[in-house]
């Protein structure tokens, strides 16, 4: 079994997953949008036939899917965690998600962790990023 977290957006589900893809390191598996189905977008309007209907990127043995709204009413309650294999590499990853974004809790050492911090990206999806337990 896998379980999938699948995230809204408002009209960049393609640039935040193009990014998402970059920094974690995976693969995009599906970025179809409206105009990529013609037979389901019969009705959509002109300006929104390139949302995203479904992403996917495969990181690793994780995935993560993703699509934009038709009526998008913004986010609420949830984040997205990496547990990364390194400290440099959550510092790194915590770093590029950060730009452009809102540092929540910077990334610091932590009595669990060797490095862990919080930011809200430049989409709107809030990150949790994490290390290895401190030693």
């Amino acid at each position: 079994m896998k379980v999938v977290a699948n995230i809204d957006f408002d009209g960049d589900c393609r640039e935040a997953f193009t990014t998402y893809a970059k920094i974690l390191g995976g693969e995009i598996r599906a970025m179809i949008s409206n105009r990529d189905m013609p037979e389901m977008a019969e009705g959509v309007p002109e300006d929104r036939l390139d949302r995203i209907v479904h992403a996917w990127i495969d990181i690793g043995d994780q995935a993560l899917m993703g699509q934009d709204m038709q009526d998008f009413s913004g986010r609420k309650g949830y984040s997205v965690t990496v547990s990364a294999d390194s400290v440099d590499q959550a510092r790194a990853i915590f770093n590029a998600l950060s730009e452009g974004g809102d540092v929540l809790m910077a990334f610091e050492p932590q009595s669990w962790s060797q490095g862990f911090g919080m930011t809200m990206d430049r989409f709107g999806v809030a990150w949790v990023i994490d290390s290895p337990a401190a030693g």
